[in-house]
């Protein structure tokens, strides 16, 4: 493991953790807001709805941030729509890439996936307020050496042509100072983050958990709440779930 203090905190780098978000969790109420764990791999690295986060060993950040924010409520959608943007800005500052966003937590390049994000909060149940969010984030910076797995490798993408090691810690520390100039500044992310929209205008399925259903996306609100509208003209605000852009 190595150590290393950043503007906001503290780093720490593993080889391999069976997952950065359920290691820094069970850590996360004896330690301070911004410290970071990072590995270089993971054996059971998971993403929303508990389904495996394919993180193959160097050619991806795997990483967690510790965050105790201060404001009343928790609202999960707007730290996770602070980190797509904030991986998207340094994808565009490190490469020569554009990256879109897909409500609401995929980070895309040439409508393949490169980044996921996952926003998971523990809540006292005495007074219901927020103890601690783990926030993980998983970046695919090159294509794994024997590619991506059969189940992904149509939706999967990655940033980085060439091979290079140096630029995983230039990567971090880029996405952490992004993430904390929007952390607390809700309307540069939402900018931010509507004129990187991949939904926006398109027609989608929304998924529930009674069913999928034809919709077209139609504007993410100032709650970071994306609207749609449905074939029967009935609309609805959406908090949370799962879409799908390739209908």
């Amino acid at each position: 493991m190595k150590n290393e203090i950043y503007k906001y905190g503290k780093i720490e780098y593993y080889d391999t953790l069976p997952s950065t978000n359920a290691f820094l969790k069970s850590r996360a109420k004896d330690e301070k807001e911004s410290l970071v764990v990072v590995a270089s791999s993971q054996t059971k690295g998971h993403g929303r709805f508990d389904r495996k986060f394919y993180s193959p060993a160097n050619t991806g950040i795997y990483m967690s941030i510790l965050l105790k924010p201060k404001t009343i409520g928790f609202d999960a959608t707007r730290i996770t729509s602070a980190a797509a943007v904030a991986v998207a800005q340094t994808i565009e500052t490190l490469s020569d890439k554009t990256a879109q966003i897909k409500w609401v937590n995929d980070v895309l390049i040439d409508s393949k996936k490169v980044c996921g994000i996952l926003t998971e909060g523990s809540i006292n149940p005495k007074n219901g307020t927020l103890e601690y969010a783990v926030l993980g984030i998983g970046i695919n910076l090159f294509m794994p050496e024997n590619g991506f797995e059969s189940e992904i490798q149509n939706i999967a993408g990655y940033i980085f042509e060439e091979y290079d090691p140096s630029l995983k810690e230039k990567f971090i520390k880029e996405v952490l100072k992004n993430f904390f100039k929007y952390y607390n500044n809700n309307t540069e992310i939402l900018n931010e983050y509507r004129k990187r929209s991949a939904v926006i205008g398109k027609d989608i399925l929304v998924l529930k958990h009674n069913g999928t259903k034809f919709a077209k996306a139609l504007l993410i609100d100032d709650n970071f709440r994306l609207k749609v509208k449905y074939p029967d003209n009935t609309e609805e605000f959406l908090n949370s779930g799962e879409i799908s852009i390739k209908i």
